[in-house]
């Protein structure tokens, strides 16, 4: 079974990817994910050979070309990770709002959100937008699939349901939010001049 988290970034995709490994899944995130698929001069080639080696696959390449996932799979299970957009939104900013996205980043979230940058209007409406396209496109075969929202709480049941697997008896794992922090914290750094980095380091040493 090949499973596939459309979901968009920060609506609990590396907690989903954990979870999938819980449960006997080769789950793999965004260093392996970014590689299926690239763009060329007459638009998107999908890596398919990259898939096969996998079962699972989360974040956001695969929201991208979730409807030629659908095409290549017949089989395949769908997991679409929601939030609330306000919440969405506030954290995709702290992470994506100042920008130095690399070339192939920056053209994935053009495409998803319409911008490279963190425009607000233009990212909570694509956000919607992505949530209502992948709801209208399985909304005659709801048994491909699942809709789940990690912060509403224990997410094993639906889940396990989903895959016919039985529900671990550890929590439900929750990566979002330390990755968040990390990862946005981590845009600052990299984008500070060096003298203030050089403060920074020397008040934490």
């Amino acid at each position: 079974m090949k499973v596939f988290c459309v979901g968009l970034s920060n609506t609990g995709t590396t907690s989903l990817t954990v979870a999938l490994r819980t449960l006997g899944f080769d789950a793999v995130h965004w260093h392996v994910t970014r590689h299926a698929l690239r763009y060329g001069g007459s638009g998107i080639d999908i890596n398919w050979p990259l898939l096969e080696r996998h079962d699972a696959f989360a974040d956001t390449p695969m929201a991208r070309i979730f409807r030629e996932l659908d095409a290549g799979y017949s089989d395949a299970r769908f997991i679409l990770s929601v939030r609330d957009p306000r919440r969405w939104l506030s954290s995709f900013e702290a992470r994506f709002g100042i920008g130095g996205l690399d070339g192939f980043s920056a053209r994935l979230h053009r495409d998803l959100y319409g911008t490279d940058r963190c425009d607000r209007e233009r990212c909570i409406a694509a956000f919607e937008a992505h949530t209502a396209a992948v709801r209208a496109h399985f909304a005659d075969r709801p048994q491909r699939l699942l809709e789940i929202d990690i912060d509403a709480g224990d997410a094993w049941q639906p889940l396990c349901a989903f895959l016919s697997l039985p529900v671990p008896a550890q929590r439900f794992p929750r990566h979002l939010d330390r990755a968040e922090l990390d990862e946005g914290l981590g845009y600052r750094i990299a984008r500070m001049p060096g003298q203030l980095i050089r403060r920074l380091r020397a008040a934490t040493s």
